[in-house]
């Protein structure tokens, strides 16, 4: 990652931790939370807003882990296809040229028509 990146986000990560304890020191009350059955004690607003906020972040995260292994099997996917197709168009290019030479020999004088041969296409990578 280049530098400047890295300061930005350095500041834009430190101006949140800022944001977070200044946050914690003016929302001292506590709360009850009831969820269905399960009732907790009293809490700070802060770490539960914080607590909310860790929550969201590892969420977050195990999102982008499931998307970059997605994104890895398909690549693999991808390869192992590409490589596959490589090989038959191999296969295919070796039989023409073969297939040429045959018709070669069979047609008189030793000549292909020029209606029927085909020039070969060169493969290039992309």
């Amino acid at each position: 990652m280049q530098p400047i990146i890295r300061a930005v986000i350095g500041v834009v990560l430190a101006a949140l931790a800022v944001g977070l304890v200044i946050f914690a020191g003016q929302n001292t009350q506590t709360v009850q939370i009831k969820f269905l059955n399960l009732t907790t004690e009293q809490i700070s607003v802060s770490l539960l807003v914080i607590g909310a906020i860790i929550l969201g972040a590892a969420l977050m995260w195990l999102v982008g882990i499931w998307g970059a292994a997605q994104r890895s099997l398909r690549l693999r996917r991808d390869a192992k296809e590409r490589a596959a197709l490589t090989a038959r168009n191999q296969e295919l290019e070796t039989k023409v040229v073969t297939l040429e030479r045959e018709l070669a020999k069979l047609s008189p004088g030793g000549k292909l028509p020029e209606s029927k041969a085909a020039p070969a296409k060169a493969i290039t990578k992309q």
